[in-house]
């Protein structure tokens, strides 16, 4: 017969389980200042690249205006669409972008209409809190069930650290 190991709770009484409480709470706060610097530092770091940034982003915006102007003029040179030169390629490339009417409802009234119902888009799904709020009858009678389970749960009191 093989031997099972019985294990005692570490903790003995409800103290020792709110001194845990304390420990965890404390840490907690600690964490929160060190995210806070760490948030303050970042800050500070995007800040500065931001700064240091600046000049090359008006550079760089100012050179593609200077590029744009001169390849639209030219644009009977290009091979295609666009012109590979030693530090890049530079041409223009057709997109198209779909304007609809403000009023999607009328959109989806007349593609209805036009039978052409592969363009809308239907979404469904199961709202599990509509479905709570039935007996659990109707809830078996949908191939569903209630899973029921004591969950731990902790709440730590960081304001009374406070006081002390």
């Amino acid at each position: 017969m093989a031997r099972k190991r019985v294990t005692e709770p570490q903790l003995r009484s409800w103290e020792e389980v709110d001194g845990c409480l304390k420990v965890m709470a404390d840490a907690e706060n600690e964490i929160s200042k060190i995210e806070a610097e760490m948030n303050r530092q970042i800050a500070a770091i995007k800040k500065e690249a931001e700064e240091n940034a600046k000049e090359h982003k008006a550079l760089i915006k100012q050179n593609e205006s200077k590029i744009k102007e001169y390849t639209g003029a030219h644009k009977e040179e290009l091979k295609g669409k666009s012109k590979v030169l030693t530090f890049g390629t530079v041409g223009f490339r057709l997109s198209t972008k779909l304007l609809l009417p403000s009023s999607i409802a009328e959109v989806i009234l007349k593609l209805r209409e036009k039978g052409m119902l592969d363009c809308i888009n239907v979404k469904e799904s199961v709202d599990k809190d509509a479905i709570k709020k039935y007996g659990e009858d109707d809830i078996v009678s949908i191939g569903g069930y209630l899973q029921k389970t004591d969950t731990f749960w902790y709440e730590t009191d960081k304001d009374a650290l406070a006081v002390e």
